[in-house]
Protein backbone atom coordinates (compact mmCIF):
# COMPACT_ATOMS: atom_id res chain seq x y z
CA UNK A 1 0.00 0.00 0.00
CA UNK A 2 3.17 2.34 0.77
CA UNK A 3 4.39 1.70 -2.10
CA UNK A 4 1.15 2.82 -4.26
CA UNK A 5 0.74 5.84 -2.46
CA UNK A 6 4.62 6.69 -3.03
CA UNK A 7 4.14 6.46 -7.15
CA UNK A 8 0.24 8.36 -6.55
CA UNK A 9 2.14 11.11 -4.54
CA UNK A 10 5.16 11.38 -7.39
CA UNK A 11 3.18 11.25 -10.28
CA UNK A 12 0.90 14.66 -8.33
CA UNK A 13 4.59 16.08 -7.58
CA UNK A 14 5.39 16.01 -11.42
CA UNK A 15 1.90 16.60 -12.53
CA UNK A 16 2.57 19.91 -10.66
CA UNK A 17 5.74 21.16 -12.30
CA UNK A 18 3.87 20.66 -15.56
CA UNK A 19 0.82 22.33 -14.78
CA UNK A 20 2.79 25.12 -13.13
CA UNK A 21 4.96 25.00 -16.19
CA UNK A 22 2.42 25.19 -18.55
CA UNK A 23 -0.23 27.90 -16.65
CA UNK A 24 3.22 30.19 -16.28
CA UNK A 25 3.65 29.73 -19.90
CA UNK A 26 -0.49 30.76 -20.13
CA UNK A 27 0.11 33.94 -17.87
CA UNK A 28 3.52 35.45 -19.88
CA UNK A 29 1.62 34.98 -23.24
CA UNK A 30 -0.92 37.25 -21.22
CA UNK A 31 -4.17 35.46 -22.17
CA UNK A 32 -7.78 35.80 -21.48
CA UNK A 33 -9.06 32.20 -19.61
CA UNK A 34 -12.33 31.69 -20.08
CA UNK A 35 -14.19 28.53 -19.80
CA UNK A 36 -14.77 28.53 -23.80
CA UNK A 37 -11.11 28.48 -23.99
CA UNK A 38 -10.27 24.94 -23.28
CA UNK A 39 -6.87 23.55 -23.54
CA UNK A 40 -5.14 19.70 -24.76
CA UNK A 41 -3.89 17.63 -22.45
CA UNK A 42 -0.07 16.68 -23.03
CA UNK A 43 0.72 13.27 -23.45
CA UNK A 44 2.76 12.95 -20.34
CA UNK A 45 -0.01 14.60 -18.51
CA UNK A 46 -2.45 12.28 -20.01
CA UNK A 47 -0.07 9.29 -18.72
CA UNK A 48 -0.02 10.77 -14.87
CA UNK A 49 -3.73 10.78 -14.89
CA UNK A 50 -3.84 7.36 -15.95
CA UNK A 51 -1.24 5.74 -13.39
CA UNK A 52 -2.75 7.76 -10.57
CA UNK A 53 -5.95 6.61 -11.40
CA UNK A 54 -4.74 3.08 -11.77
CA UNK A 55 -3.49 3.13 -8.27
CA UNK A 56 -6.18 4.65 -6.30
CA UNK A 57 -8.21 1.60 -7.35
CA UNK A 58 -5.46 -0.27 -6.23
CA UNK A 59 -5.65 0.93 -2.94
CA UNK A 60 -9.05 0.64 -2.56
CA UNK A 61 -8.53 -3.05 -3.33
CA UNK A 62 -5.88 -3.26 -0.71
CA UNK A 63 -7.82 -1.26 2.11
CA UNK A 64 -10.64 -4.08 1.37
CA UNK A 65 -8.24 -6.69 1.89
CA UNK A 66 -6.85 -5.37 5.05
CA UNK A 67 -9.67 -4.22 6.76
CA UNK A 68 -11.09 -8.50 5.89
CA UNK A 69 -8.18 -9.51 7.86
CA UNK A 70 -8.63 -7.37 10.60
CA UNK A 71 -11.94 -8.59 10.79
CA UNK A 72 -11.07 -11.99 10.62
CA UNK A 73 -8.60 -11.02 13.50
CA UNK A 74 -11.10 -9.90 15.55
CA UNK A 75 -13.59 -12.56 15.13
CA UNK A 76 -10.75 -15.10 15.62
CA UNK A 77 -10.54 -13.27 19.14
CA UNK A 78 -13.97 -13.50 20.01
CA UNK A 79 -14.06 -9.44 19.79
CA UNK A 80 -16.65 -9.83 17.17
CA UNK A 81 -19.41 -12.53 16.18
CA UNK A 82 -18.25 -14.91 13.86
CA UNK A 83 -20.44 -13.67 11.04
CA UNK A 84 -19.38 -10.13 11.45
CA UNK A 85 -18.01 -8.07 8.22
CA UNK A 86 -15.89 -5.05 8.70
CA UNK A 87 -19.06 -2.90 7.35
CA UNK A 88 -20.77 -3.84 10.05
CA UNK A 89 -22.41 -0.99 12.36
CA UNK A 90 -21.22 -3.26 15.04
CA UNK A 91 -17.98 -3.86 13.96
CA UNK A 92 -16.21 -0.57 14.45
CA UNK A 93 -14.20 -0.44 11.84
CA UNK A 94 -16.53 1.02 9.05
CA UNK A 95 -15.80 4.26 9.59
CA UNK A 96 -12.61 3.96 9.22
CA UNK A 97 -12.75 2.32 6.15
CA UNK A 98 -14.70 4.96 4.94
CA UNK A 99 -12.48 7.66 5.77
CA UNK A 100 -9.40 5.61 4.18
CA UNK A 101 -11.24 4.94 0.71
CA UNK A 102 -11.84 8.93 0.75
CA UNK A 103 -7.99 9.69 1.27
CA UNK A 104 -6.81 6.52 -0.89
CA UNK A 105 -9.92 7.83 -3.84
CA UNK A 106 -9.73 11.51 -3.62
CA UNK A 107 -7.95 13.02 -6.95
CA UNK A 108 -9.29 14.84 -9.99
CA UNK A 109 -10.07 11.85 -12.57
CA UNK A 110 -9.35 12.80 -16.45
CA UNK A 111 -12.67 13.55 -17.21
CA UNK A 112 -12.43 15.18 -20.85
CA UNK A 113 -9.19 15.67 -23.55
CA UNK A 114 -9.54 19.77 -22.86
CA UNK A 115 -8.59 21.31 -19.16
CA UNK A 116 -10.75 24.37 -18.50
CA UNK A 117 -8.94 27.08 -16.75
CA UNK A 118 -10.06 30.50 -15.03
CA UNK A 119 -9.16 33.52 -13.59
CA UNK A 120 -10.33 33.98 -10.25
CA UNK A 121 -9.39 37.40 -8.52
CA UNK A 122 -5.95 39.12 -9.30
CA UNK A 123 -3.48 36.24 -8.87
CA UNK A 124 -5.42 33.35 -9.38
CA UNK A 125 -5.21 30.62 -11.92
CA UNK A 126 -7.77 27.82 -11.33
CA UNK A 127 -7.88 24.31 -12.95
CA UNK A 128 -9.75 21.25 -11.79
CA UNK A 129 -6.44 19.71 -11.84
CA UNK A 130 -5.02 21.62 -9.09
CA UNK A 131 -7.49 19.69 -6.55
CA UNK A 132 -5.17 17.14 -7.01
CA UNK A 133 -3.07 18.33 -3.94
CA UNK A 134 -5.43 15.57 -1.68
CA UNK A 135 -3.50 12.86 -2.87
CA UNK A 136 -0.40 14.07 -0.47
CA UNK A 137 -2.54 12.95 2.47
CA UNK A 138 -1.95 9.93 1.37
CA UNK A 139 1.38 10.12 3.28
CA UNK A 140 -0.12 8.70 6.42
CA UNK A 141 0.31 5.35 5.31
CA UNK A 142 3.91 6.16 5.92
CA UNK A 143 3.09 6.55 9.38
CA UNK A 144 1.19 3.30 9.52
CA UNK A 145 4.47 1.04 8.37
CA UNK A 146 7.08 3.10 10.89
CA UNK A 147 4.42 2.24 13.36
CA UNK A 148 4.39 -1.80 12.45
CA UNK A 149 8.01 -1.97 12.29
CA UNK A 150 9.27 0.27 15.05
CA UNK A 151 6.18 1.39 17.63
CA UNK A 152 4.47 -0.64 20.10
CA UNK A 153 3.20 -2.89 17.26
CA UNK A 154 7.46 -4.15 17.28
CA UNK A 155 7.46 -5.31 21.27
CA UNK A 156 7.86 -8.51 22.22
CA UNK A 157 4.99 -10.99 22.84
CA UNK A 158 4.82 -10.34 26.39
CA UNK A 159 4.39 -6.34 25.97
CA UNK A 160 1.32 -7.49 23.75
CA UNK A 161 -0.06 -9.81 26.29
CA UNK A 162 0.23 -7.43 29.08
CA UNK A 163 -1.14 -4.69 27.14
CA UNK A 164 -4.38 -6.99 26.21
CA UNK A 165 -4.73 -7.56 29.81
CA UNK A 166 -4.94 -3.43 30.71
CA UNK A 167 -7.14 -3.16 27.65
CA UNK A 168 -4.59 -0.56 25.91
CA UNK A 169 -4.74 -0.34 22.10
CA UNK A 170 -1.43 -0.61 20.87
CA UNK A 171 -2.52 0.52 17.12
CA UNK A 172 -3.51 3.72 18.91
CA UNK A 173 -2.51 6.41 16.93
CA UNK A 174 -2.09 8.88 19.75
CA UNK A 175 -0.43 6.45 21.66
CA UNK A 176 1.97 5.76 18.67
CA UNK A 177 2.90 9.53 18.65
CA UNK A 178 3.34 9.75 22.05
CA UNK A 179 6.07 6.61 22.39
CA UNK A 180 7.70 7.76 19.18
CA UNK A 181 8.44 11.32 20.86
CA UNK A 182 9.56 9.25 24.21
CA UNK A 183 11.43 6.90 22.92
CA UNK A 184 12.22 9.04 19.51
CA UNK A 185 12.23 12.40 19.74
CA UNK A 186 14.93 13.69 17.91
CA UNK A 187 14.09 10.91 15.16
CA UNK A 188 10.68 11.94 15.17
CA UNK A 189 10.45 15.23 14.75
CA UNK A 190 13.04 15.63 11.71
CA UNK A 191 10.43 12.74 9.96
CA UNK A 192 7.46 14.67 10.49
CA UNK A 193 8.90 17.72 9.25
CA UNK A 194 10.61 16.67 6.36
CA UNK A 195 7.46 15.15 5.16
CA UNK A 196 5.63 18.71 6.02
CA UNK A 197 8.35 20.54 3.91
CA UNK A 198 8.18 17.77 1.43
CA UNK A 199 4.35 17.69 1.02
CA UNK A 200 3.73 22.00 1.73
CA UNK A 201 6.48 22.58 -1.17
CA UNK A 202 5.39 20.30 -3.73
CA UNK A 203 1.51 21.48 -2.96
CA UNK A 204 2.57 25.21 -3.71
CA UNK A 205 3.54 24.52 -7.08
CA UNK A 206 -0.27 23.54 -8.17
CA UNK A 207 -1.60 27.49 -6.97
CA UNK A 208 2.31 29.71 -6.97
CA UNK A 209 3.79 28.86 -10.10
CA UNK A 210 1.68 30.58 -12.87
CA UNK A 211 1.39 33.55 -10.69
CA UNK A 212 4.09 34.30 -8.21
CA UNK A 213 7.34 36.03 -9.70
CA UNK A 214 9.12 34.92 -6.52
CA UNK A 215 8.67 31.53 -7.43
CA UNK A 216 10.13 29.85 -10.54
CA UNK A 217 11.16 26.50 -9.73
CA UNK A 218 10.75 23.76 -7.06
CA UNK A 219 13.77 24.72 -4.63
CA UNK A 220 11.94 28.34 -4.45
CA UNK A 221 8.27 26.62 -3.17
CA UNK A 222 11.34 24.89 -0.75
CA UNK A 223 12.93 27.58 0.50
CA UNK A 224 9.14 29.19 1.59
CA UNK A 225 7.90 26.46 3.42
CA UNK A 226 10.91 26.41 5.44
CA UNK A 227 11.28 30.06 6.26
CA UNK A 228 7.68 29.64 6.93
CA UNK A 229 7.07 27.10 8.98
CA UNK A 230 10.90 27.77 11.43
CA UNK A 231 9.24 31.39 11.54
CA UNK A 232 11.51 33.30 9.78
CA UNK A 233 9.82 34.63 7.53
CA UNK A 234 12.54 36.61 5.56
CA UNK A 235 10.41 38.31 3.12
CA UNK A 236 12.00 37.58 -0.38
CA UNK A 237 9.19 35.41 -0.91
CA UNK A 238 5.64 34.75 0.05
CA UNK A 239 2.38 33.47 -1.32
CA UNK A 240 0.07 35.72 -3.14
CA UNK A 241 -2.85 32.93 -4.28
CA UNK A 242 -5.51 31.65 -2.20
CA UNK A 243 -4.41 28.10 -2.71
CA UNK A 244 -1.15 29.02 -1.78
CA UNK A 245 -1.85 30.60 1.12
CA UNK A 246 -4.11 28.03 2.77
CA UNK A 247 -1.35 25.55 2.06
CA UNK A 248 1.34 27.53 3.65
CA UNK A 249 -0.95 28.54 6.55
CA UNK A 250 -1.58 24.39 6.93
CA UNK A 251 1.96 23.94 6.22
CA UNK A 252 3.21 26.20 9.41
CA UNK A 253 0.48 25.50 11.73
CA UNK A 254 1.79 21.65 11.43
CA UNK A 255 5.30 21.86 11.64
CA UNK A 256 4.93 24.08 14.46
CA UNK A 257 3.53 21.85 16.29
CA UNK A 258 5.97 19.29 15.70
CA UNK A 259 8.35 21.86 16.87
CA UNK A 260 6.79 21.93 20.28
CA UNK A 261 6.36 18.86 20.35
CA UNK A 262 9.92 18.13 20.31
CA UNK A 263 10.48 21.28 22.53
CA UNK A 264 8.79 19.59 25.14
CA UNK A 265 9.67 15.97 25.35
CA UNK A 266 13.35 17.24 24.76
CA UNK A 267 14.30 20.53 26.62
CA UNK A 268 11.57 20.60 29.37
CA UNK A 269 12.44 17.09 30.27
CA UNK A 270 15.75 17.96 30.23
CA UNK A 271 15.32 20.37 33.21
CA UNK A 272 13.64 17.96 35.59
CA UNK A 273 15.20 17.81 38.43
CA UNK A 274 16.68 14.44 38.86
CA UNK A 275 15.73 12.41 42.09
CA UNK A 276 18.94 13.58 44.05
CA UNK A 277 18.74 17.03 42.84
CA UNK A 278 14.95 16.93 44.22
CA UNK A 279 15.74 15.70 47.37
CA UNK A 280 18.10 18.29 47.90
CA UNK A 281 15.85 21.14 46.91
CA UNK A 282 12.74 19.39 49.72
CA UNK A 283 15.75 19.38 52.27
CA UNK A 284 16.35 22.82 51.74
CA UNK A 285 12.79 24.18 51.08
CA UNK A 286 11.87 22.42 54.55
CA UNK A 287 14.59 24.25 56.64
CA UNK A 288 13.73 27.49 54.86
CA UNK A 289 10.51 26.82 56.10
CA UNK A 290 11.80 26.28 59.76
CA UNK A 291 13.90 29.57 59.80
CA UNK A 292 11.20 31.92 58.22
CA UNK A 293 8.90 30.53 61.56
CA UNK A 294 11.68 30.63 63.54
CA UNK A 295 11.86 34.98 62.34
CA UNK A 296 8.31 35.18 62.35
CA UNK A 297 8.23 33.92 66.41
CA UNK A 298 10.52 36.16 66.83
CA UNK A 299 8.90 39.52 65.61
CA UNK A 300 5.93 38.04 67.32
CA UNK A 301 8.18 38.71 70.39
CA UNK A 302 9.29 41.47 69.53
CA UNK A 303 6.59 43.46 68.60
CA UNK A 304 4.63 42.01 72.09
CA UNK A 305 7.96 43.44 74.21
CA UNK A 306 7.39 46.71 72.46
CA UNK A 307 3.08 46.90 72.87
CA UNK A 308 4.09 46.01 76.42
CA UNK A 309 6.56 49.26 76.98
CA UNK A 310 4.56 51.56 75.04
CA UNK A 311 1.86 51.09 77.33
CA UNK A 312 3.13 52.77 80.18
CA UNK A 313 4.65 55.67 77.98
CA UNK A 314 1.60 56.39 75.22
CA UNK A 315 -1.07 55.66 74.33
CA UNK A 316 -1.13 56.73 70.45
CA UNK A 317 2.00 54.31 70.17
CA UNK A 318 0.42 52.10 72.16
CA UNK A 319 -2.10 51.73 69.81
CA UNK A 320 0.40 51.56 66.60
CA UNK A 321 2.43 48.80 68.43
CA UNK A 322 -0.62 47.00 69.07
CA UNK A 323 -1.35 46.57 65.04
CA UNK A 324 2.23 45.66 64.47
CA UNK A 325 1.45 42.78 67.13
CA UNK A 326 -1.35 41.69 65.46
CA UNK A 327 -0.17 41.70 61.81
CA UNK A 328 2.86 39.49 63.39
CA UNK A 329 0.34 37.36 65.60
CA UNK A 330 -1.19 37.25 62.04
CA UNK A 331 1.59 35.91 60.19
CA UNK A 332 3.06 33.78 62.67
CA UNK A 333 -0.28 31.86 62.37
CA UNK A 334 0.25 31.22 58.94
CA UNK A 335 3.26 29.86 58.97
CA UNK A 336 2.61 27.33 62.23
CA UNK A 337 -0.66 26.10 60.26
CA UNK A 338 0.93 25.84 57.10
CA UNK A 339 1.48 22.75 55.50
CA UNK A 340 5.19 22.41 55.72
CA UNK A 341 7.30 20.96 52.94
CA UNK A 342 7.93 17.30 53.12
CA UNK A 343 10.58 15.16 51.83
CA UNK A 344 9.17 11.46 53.45
CA UNK A 345 5.47 12.37 54.02
CA UNK A 346 4.65 13.75 57.48
CA UNK A 347 8.73 12.88 58.87
CA UNK A 348 10.24 16.25 58.52
CA UNK A 349 6.92 17.87 60.75
CA UNK A 350 9.32 18.53 63.75
CA UNK A 351 10.88 21.81 63.45
CA UNK A 352 13.79 19.95 66.06
CA UNK A 353 14.80 17.30 63.12
CA UNK A 354 18.49 16.83 63.53
CA UNK A 355 21.30 15.51 60.83
CA UNK A 356 21.42 12.32 62.44
CA UNK A 357 17.31 11.49 61.89
CA UNK A 358 17.28 13.51 58.73
CA UNK A 359 20.04 10.66 57.15
CA UNK A 360 17.61 8.19 59.06
CA UNK A 361 14.54 9.42 57.08
CA UNK A 362 16.08 9.42 54.04
CA UNK A 363 17.46 5.72 54.44
CA UNK A 364 13.95 4.77 55.59
CA UNK A 365 12.35 6.21 52.67
CA UNK A 366 14.45 4.69 50.18
CA UNK A 367 14.46 1.26 51.69
CA UNK A 368 10.70 1.66 51.71
CA UNK A 369 11.13 2.39 47.98
CA UNK A 370 13.40 -0.84 47.23
CA UNK A 371 10.62 -2.75 49.01
CA UNK A 372 7.86 -1.65 46.60
CA UNK A 373 9.84 -2.10 43.34
CA UNK A 374 10.82 -5.52 44.73
CA UNK A 375 7.06 -6.08 45.27
CA UNK A 376 5.78 -4.64 42.40
CA UNK A 377 8.79 -6.84 40.04
CA UNK A 378 7.51 -10.30 42.23
CA UNK A 379 3.89 -9.43 41.21
CA UNK A 380 4.74 -8.83 37.55
CA UNK A 381 6.57 -12.09 37.10
CA UNK A 382 3.98 -14.01 39.10
CA UNK A 383 1.70 -12.86 36.62
CA UNK A 384 3.95 -14.07 33.45
CA UNK A 385 4.44 -17.40 34.78
CA UNK A 386 0.41 -17.76 35.31
CA UNK A 387 0.28 -16.27 31.91
CA UNK A 388 2.65 -18.74 30.72
CA UNK A 389 1.48 -21.65 32.29
CA UNK A 390 -2.00 -20.82 30.57
CA UNK A 391 -0.83 -20.67 27.52
CA UNK A 392 1.12 -23.71 27.75
CA UNK A 393 -1.77 -25.60 28.91
CA UNK A 394 -4.12 -24.00 26.25
CA UNK A 395 -1.53 -25.69 23.73
CA UNK A 396 -1.31 -28.73 25.01
CA UNK A 397 -5.53 -29.32 25.40
CA UNK A 398 -5.59 -28.27 21.22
Amino acid sequence: MLILAVIGILCVSVEGELLGDELAQLVEERREFSSADPLAYSIPFIVLKGVLSGTSGLLVYALVMRYRIVCKIKTMAKQLPPDATFFSAYSGLRSQFLLEVLVCLAHMPLLSADRQIWRWGEYDVLCLDQLDVVVFTRIYLLGRVLRNHFGLNSLSHEARLISSMNQIDLSSIWLTVKFSFQKFPVESALTLLGIDWFSTSAALNFFERASNPTETNASDAFWLTIVTITGVGYGDTFPWTLGGKIVVAIGGIIGGMVIACLLRVVLIDALQLSPREQTVLDVARFYRYVRQRKESAAVLVQQAWKWHRAKSTSKRRARSQKTRLYAAADAFRLLRFAQPPSLAGDSYASSSLSAASMTDVVAKRTERLRERIDDRRRRSCSQLKQTANLLRSVADSS
